[in-house]
């Protein structure tokens, strides 16, 4: 499959079951995602992680890691000084098309009231 412009062998990504067991073993925080990250990295070239930092009205975020049975949503709840983000492993699902829309929409909502009210930030010092 081709993902951000890069040919991705699936045979070379995990599975959710090897993911979701590899942080079972050495703990669920974003310190151990970066194994992962380099993992992909000396693979694709690139880490293919991203963090998802809105809230889905459950979690406070997530991160979206390429697997072999599509994308998974890895949700955190806390993030820790040393530790990062402290993943909630057993509530990873895996995305479809639907939910992805869905995130997407809520992205641009977001960045869009974010953007009007900092413009309206810089209006309103400027006018003082």
């Amino acid at each position: 499959m081709e993902f951000m412009g890069i040919q991705i062998s699936r045979s070379k990504l995990m599975s959710k079951q090897e993911l979701t067991d590899y942080f079972a073993r050495f703990g669920q925080s974003d310190r151990i995602l970066a194994d992962i990250r380099d993992k992909y990295e000396a693979a694709f070239g690139n880490e293919l992680i991203w963090r998802y930092p809105n809230s889905d009205g459950y979690h406070l975020g997530f991160f979206i890691v390429p697997v072999k049975e599509g994308f998974l949503a890895l949700p955190y709840d806390e993030v820790d000084r040393e530790d990062y983000e402290i993943m909630i492993v057993d509530d990873a699902t895996l995305l479809d098309a639907e939910s992805l829309k869905h995130y997407i929409d809520d992205w641009l909502s977001y960045t869009d009231d974010l953007i009007g009210a900092m413009r309206d930030m810089i209006r309103i010092l400027k006018q003082n």
